[in-house]
């Protein structure tokens, strides 16, 4: 009896063992180290792109065994898309479907629409658009088509939507949701919506920035940053001249661009993924993490342009709300008390800067009477009331307006300071 009790005791205990070991296995097969993720995302693939470029990048992101986004012009325009006018429209070309079918079939490339024919409408908010602010059945109109035809000239489903100019409005989204889109892709600057289907993923950097925004990822790894990078054939030496092109400062080679992907894959704490392969993997591209990491770069906003990076990348949902703005003084963590003191520092040297240049110009440039006294103080006051007034109320905050504020309190402050030492050494010259 005592024999059978301690035979079931030991099975018992080496069933927990075993149970213990296999999860512990298991566990560890599944955990891996937050990485940082990168979505190369190719606009303006259509009829009249350079197909040769187009052919070569392929190539390059299937030496890799890597996916780009390819985003496709379905009736591109035949002279110019900047152009208003009416114009001619090519579809997208037998020759070019097939280049972009075998690339979807050997694993290169994931094909999303890219508008209709990208004319510029109009511009909004003082960019170009092909879709906002134009009615909701001409929108309609225009996507539906272009899907259509990409999904049979292609043979593949399209759920990806890029609209021209990383532009588009509330209709834009209720019609993507409509037309059984699952993802849309443009910038941080876009619209948002409180309740929606759509999974959101804007560009947030150039290939000309995207060595100093994984440098700065890499940082933040636990937030398990996305960095998406928009790139275009004018990006590329000697490609494209035309108006878009001349606004590129930094371009690269094909030579360099291969050495960029060869050492991104040598990288282990980096991964490379489409857009649709992140939809597999069903990677949260919410609107809720879109709408957080909006107000999260509220505070990267405030650096100046120079200030290197402002983004770069799409940390997840609850990291962007700790980090926004309105939550600046929130669970502090050291590269966040780092940055406000830089943003700080900044903004208080140029106050002192203003406040000491006025003060001596003031002292030096004449003598006050009580009437011109009056009239600098309390104008100066009114200049910096009506700028915080409306940099509050009426425009986006962003370093360039809190520069100029700065200024103003600084010359503000510099003729008070400067009143005042005036107003004391006249009143001992009378009392002398």
């Amino acid at each position: 009896m005592k024999t059978l009790s301690m035979h079931r005791i030991v099975m018992v205990i080496s069933s927990l063992l075993a149970v213990l070991i296999w999860s512990a296995g298991r566990g560890n097969a599944t955990i891996s180290p937050p990485r940082v993720t990168i979505v190369f995302r190719y606009d303006d693939y259509s009829s009249r792109s350079n197909t040769d470029l187009e052919e070569k990048i392929l190539q390059a992101f299937s030496r890799y065994k890597a996916c780009c986004t390819f985003s496709i012009i379905p009736f591109v325009k035949a002279v110019d898309y900047l152009d208003i006018n009416p114009q001619e429209v090519i579809p997208l070309t037998a020759a070019k479907a097939e280049i972009a079918r075998q690339a979807m079939a050997a694993g290169a490339m994931d094909a999303a629409q890219h508008g209709h024919s990208h004319q510029r409408q109009s511009y909004a908010h003082g960019w170009y658009t092909e879709y906002e602010g134009l009615d909701y059945d001409s929108q309609l109109h225009k996507i539906r088509i272009g899907k259509v035809f990409l999904e049979k000239i292609l043979g593949a489903p399209i759920i990806t939507f890029v609209p021209p100019y990383n532009s588009y409005d509330a209709n834009t989204l209720k019609i993507l949701e409509k037309l059984n889109f699952r993802c849309l892709s443009a910038s941080v600057r876009g619209q948002t919506v409180p309740f929606t289907s759509l999974k959101i993923l804007p560009e947030t950097c150039t290939l000309a920035q995207l060595r100093d925004v994984i440098k700065y990822a890499r940082k933040i790894v636990d937030y398990h940053p996305i960095i998406c990078v928009m790139f275009h054939q004018y990006d590329f030496i000697g490609i494209d001249e035309t108006k878009e092109a001349e606004k590129i400062n930094y371009k690269t080679s094909l030579d360099e661009f291969n050495q960029l992907l060869s050492w991104i894959n040598s990288q282990e704490d980096i991964r490379v993924r489409s857009i649709s392969q992140l939809l597999q993997e069903n990677v949260d591209l919410s609107m809720e993490r879109f709408i957080n990491n909006k107000y999260y770069l509220q505070l990267f906003h405030l650096k100046p342009a120079w200030w290197p990076p402002h983004y770069g990348f799409y940390i997840s949902a609850e990291s962007a709300f700790n980090l926004g703005f309105r939550n600046i003084f929130l669970n502090l963590t050291g590269l966040r008390i780092i940055n406000i003191m830089y943003v700080g520092s900044f903004y208080l040297i140029i106050l002192i800067l203003s406040l000491i240049i006025t003060y001596l110009l003031t002292l030096i440039s004449f003598s006050l009477s009580m009437i011109i006294d009056k009239i600098f103080k309390y104008l100066s006051l009114i200049i910096v009331c009506s700028l915080s007034f409306y940099m509050i109320f009426a425009a986006k905050i962003e370093y360039k307006k809190i520069e100029i504020l700065m200024g103003a309190l600084g010359v503000s402050l510099g003729i008070w300071l400067a009143c005042l030492r005036w107003k004391k050494s006249a009143a001992a010259k009378t009392g002398a």
